[in-house]
């Protein structure tokens, strides 16, 4: 009997797996789609595989054909991606690097690499301080860092792993919540001592704000405080979260930091919070992948120590806020 149960049971799994294989669309026309999905372009797809325009229209159409569906609106003399066409070249671009990825590191027994986009700041005054250790306890594992400005969009880069600032909800892609973020003046430790009294934002005046891109956050700031006697937008604009903080260090104004970027500078005292002031940021961090890429092995790791190293790091500002608010009532 249970020889019979054995029988049927790999019976019915080899004729399943004879139907995924039916199933299984040519990998070679899915190969020249993927390439063809890049381009939009069937004639530069062509060039890049080193076939002719034809060659590459007959495999899609062969594509097509068995997958019951157009992969591209055909007009005049163009072509566009269809939405089922459009899924399939995110399924197909995420398989192919993963197996190219996975083939690589087998064969040459090398680290792998994991491809990591964010802001630049944020890997600068964030990340790097903490990946060296990430790479001690992984050592098959490497980062590969892009470091880009305000990053905004997970779409317009290329990445497997990304850190994006912003309000959530883009398409292509999965994510989840890394930060909160609240923001706060900070200026120097000697900065207001010529007052020889607590500062209050009402010593401010224009010529001591650094703005960081925007001046919209100094304009909320003094709003908060009713203070309109003068122009918000007056002072110095960085494109650098980095070069705020360190002018600020370096005593040529006050600017606004954030629970992300500004820690290392308050460790080591080089900034302080003079004023008691502090607004929640409408944006936050997210932890972003592809949505056609599987967060599993190396890049899982990858995943759960971010996310352990947030945890960390929004306690330590907890303590430091409660240690903040003690020494300012004393």
């Amino acid at each position: 009997m249970r020889k019979n149960l054995a029988n049927s049971k790999n019976s019915s799994s080899a004729g399943g797996l004879g139907m995924m294989r039916r199933k299984m669309p040519n990998l070679n026309a899915l190969r020249v789609f993927e390439v063809a999905a890049r381009h939009e372009n069937f004639t530069r797809a062509g060039e890049e595989l080193g076939i002719s325009q034809s060659a590459v229209s007959k495999h899609i159409a062969h594509l097509e054909d068995s997958l019951g569906q157009p992969l591209f609106i055909r007009q005049h003399k163009n072509i566009a991606l269809s939405p089922f066409g459009r899924e399939v070249a995110l399924a197909a671009s995420g398989a192919f690097t993963q197996l190219m990825q996975r083939l690589t590191s087998i064969n040459t027994g090398k680290p792998q690499q994991i491809t990591f986009v964010a802001d630049a700041d944020f890997i600068q005054l964030w990340l790097l301080q903490r990946l060296f250790a990430f790479e001690l306890e992984n050592a098959g594992v490497r980062i590969s860092l892009t470091g880009e400005v305000a990053v905004s969009d997970p779409r317009e880069t290329d990445y497997q792993c990304a850190v994006v600032w912003g309000s959530g909800g883009w398409q292509g892609c999965k994510f989840e919540l890394l930060f909160t973020n609240r923001l706060f003046p900070v200026a120097a430790p000697e900065f207001f001592e010529h007052l020889g009294r607590p500062p209050r934002m009402s010593d401010l005046n224009k010529d001591m704000l650094i703005h960081d891109r925007t001046t919209s956050l100094w304009s909320s700031f003094l709003a908060a405080e009713g203070l309109t006697d003068f122009d918000p937008s007056a002072g110095r604009v960085y494109n650098q979260t980095s070069f705020c903080l360190e002018a600020a260090a370096q005593g040529m104004g006050v600017t606004i930091g954030d629970e992300v970027s500004t820690r290392p500078y308050l460790e080591t005292g080089r900034l302080i919070c003079p004023f008691a002031t502090r607004l929640a940021s409408p944006y936050a961090y997210y932890l972003v992948f592809p949505a056609n890429l599987s967060v599993d092995g190396t890049l899982a790791i990858f995943a759960d120590w971010l996310k352990a190293e947030a945890r960390a790091h929004r306690e330590w500002y907890s303590d430091f806020w409660t240690r903040h608010e003690s020494q300012r009532h004393k």
